[in-house]
């Protein structure tokens, strides 16, 4: 096991508490940062469904690029379930491997999404707010992105 895989993993065990770790597989503390960022808005109680975390290559490094859909993260016993959704969506960030970590490529609401493959790399599909493509909210808006190897960038249709 790497130096640096170690080091992550430690990290992210001090970043989530014990209590959270039992739940959860080891991440790193960029996506460790999140989660407790989410607990904390919902008062140290939230629940993380399984599609909450999800993993991909962007970057085709080899290492997981980490996808964290908020639609999958409720608050447990307050008054508002999931107050990271709207009429928007809800969150989707993404965070790709990097150097020196990880780092945020991706942070926007959509209505859903999926991944694909396009030219043997994966594809982000994503529905979204009318307004995104400059259609009244309610409209269907559908992108398609790909890493460029610096950022999501619009990819072709198939």
């Amino acid at each position: 096991m790497s130096v640096r895989l170690v080091v992550l993993q430690l990290a992210a065990m001090l970043l989530a508490g014990s209590g959270a770790l039992a739940q959860r597989a080891p991440v790193p503390p960029e996506v460790a940062t999140v989660q407790a960022a989410i607990e904390a808005q919902c008062g140290g109680k939230a629940s993380f469904k399984p599609g909450f975390q999800r993993v991909a290559d962007f970057n085709g490094d080899g290492l997981p690029d980490y996808l964290l859909d908020y639609g999958a993260a409720e608050c447990v016993g307050g008054e508002m379930v999931n107050p990271f959704c709207g009429s928007g969506g809800c969150t989707l960030d993404i965070f790709v491997s990097a150097a020196d970590g990880y780092r945020q490529a991706y942070g926007d609401n959509v209505r859903d999404w999926s991944l694909a493959t396009g030219r043997g790399r994966p594809v982000l599909l994503l529905g979204l707010h009318g307004s995104a493509c400059g259609r009244a909210g309610f409209e269907p808006c559908r992108k398609r992105l790909r890493w460029d190897g610096d950022r999501f960038v619009a990819a072709p249709a198939r």
